[in-house]
């Protein structure tokens, strides 16, 4: 067992300066001032740190992704330190526009090699493209039959996929929404969202033309320029669910900056994550399409983007947005809160807000403290 003793706590809520036990990888007890223990427990004393819960990365391409502009430009798999050095316990990963030489078993794999190493992991099935890159052939059967696959993706309005049709991207949402219910999973339809026109049309002709819940969907890369954002924007106020990317490209808008823009415009708060696409390519093209820059984005952005949120509205509801709603929306009740039950996954902060430890399952795997 662990003590983590006098750390400032914010569950996301504050909860003061108080103890909390660790065992079998939970949350046992959250008191003030506890006692002297029954058995003998490690002690970590945290008087003057802050503990948070970790951070929740539902995009991530842990496994590697990229491939635009050829072999060269794909990206290596992530290693589990620089998820660790970015603040990242539970990390969901997935394909990009390479559903062709890249799998989504490949992916499945790296998940399985990450939590052997002590964080949580979780996957998408599918890629850019339809018909869907799957495990056993099936999508409903990935979502229902794999514990790791939360959902699918593909991606929409983007010159890189497969500019599927009403009627196919209902199909798709259906089986998603068969095989959320018949595994007892939420069934996220995780979508990349390109620069096209009117990029949401297809959901919201969906959402017209069935009775499938707007909670399954979850578009993605809604900050990815000024047109975007508006559709996040519009799309938020209308009771759907947005993530943003915590890109560095200075050209777009932060995501910290779109999600201060969708709460002064009367967003809800717990409408909104932000993801790191981390290991994934950022490419650049000129106005004829043609590929002119690639660069991989890295898992720091996602801390990077939290604490300049936290520096903006405060810890209690930045970390709604990259560890609470993060666990609501994938439906992972046990994740993005200190409460007693819950994952023991928590990140340490000096007075400064410097990251100076990880704790994963309960145990701390990253930094000295």
């Amino acid at each position: 067992m662990l003590l983590l003793k006098g750390a400032r706590t914010f569950a996301p809520q504050d909860l003061g300066s108080v103890d909390i036990l660790v065992g079998a990888g939970e949350v046992l007890a959250i008191e003030s001032g506890m006692g002297p223990m029954p058995v003998e427990v490690e002690t970590l004393d945290l008087s003057g740190f802050a503990l948070t819960p970790g951070l929740i990365d539902l995009h991530v391409h842990f496994a590697g992704a990229g491939g635009e502009g050829g072999p060269l430009f794909r990206a290596e798999p992530l290693s589990v330190s620089s998820l660790l050095e970015s603040g990242i316990t539970t990390a969901v990963g997935l394909l990009g526009t390479d559903g062709y030489a890249r799998s989504v078993m490949e992916v499945l794999q790296k998940a399985y090699a990450l939590e052997a190493q002590g964080i949580s992991t979780y996957i998408y099935t599918g890629s850019y493209k339809i018909p869907s890159v799957t495990i056993t052939g099936d999508v409903t059967v990935d979502i229902m039959a794999v514990e790791k696959v939360l959902g699918l993706k593909i991606a929409i309005a983007d010159h890189r996929s497969s500019h599927p049709t009403v009627e196919e991207f209902i199909r798709l949402a259906s089986q998603v929404r068969v095989a959320g219910i018949l595994s007892g999973k939420v069934g996220i339809f995780h979508l990349h969202v390109g620069t096209c026109p009117d990029p949401l049309s297809i959901v919201r002709e969906t959402n017209k033309r069935t009775s499938i819940p707007l909670y399954h969907f979850l578009p993605t890369h809604m900050n990815r320029n000024e047109t975007v954002l508006e559709e996040a924007l519009k799309f938020a106020l209308e009771g759907g669910n947005v993530d943003f990317t915590a890109i560095s490209d200075m050209k777009r808008p932060q995501a910290h900056e779109a999600v201060l823009k969708l709460l002064e415009a009367g967003v809800s708060l717990d409408r909104i994550t932000v993801s790191s696409d981390a290991g994934g390519s950022s490419p650049l093209f000129d106005p004829d399409g043609r590929l002119l820059d690639v660069k991989i984005t890295t898992p720091q952005n996602l801390l990077n983007q939290f604490l300049r949120l936290l520096d903006a509205i405060g810890p209690e509801r930045a970390l709604a947005v990259f560890s609470a709603n993060p666990a609501k929306r994938l439906g992972l009740r046990h994740k993005g809160k200190i409460e007693g039950g819950f994952d023991a996954d928590f990140l340490i902060f000096d007075d400064a807000w410097s990251l100076r430890g990880v704790v994963a399952k309960g145990s701390l795997i990253w930094g000295k403290i």
